[in-house]
């Protein structure tokens, strides 16, 4: 099936020096760049926090012959 992929290689490569010798389009291809890494980076710092708050969440759940 991945070898069908390599058939659009050259497309996709030509696509994208089309777009981006293009300002208009290149420059919307940088915003869009930008906003997909503001997003990622916010999605990393909520699943990290939830990581940590869980944690700390279990172990002060522990069960109770742990605290005696």
């Amino acid at each position: 099936m991945v070898r069908y992929f390599y058939l659009w290689t050259p497309f996709v490569v030509l696509g994208a020096v089309g777009v981006l010798l293009i300002p208009y389009l290149a420059l919307i291809a940088l915003l869009l760049l930008v906003l997909a890494v503001v997003a990622a980076f916010g999605w990393a710092i909520v699943s990290a926090s939830l990581s940590v708050s869980r944690a700390v969440s279990r172990r002060r759940h522990g069960t109770g012959a742990q605290h005696a």
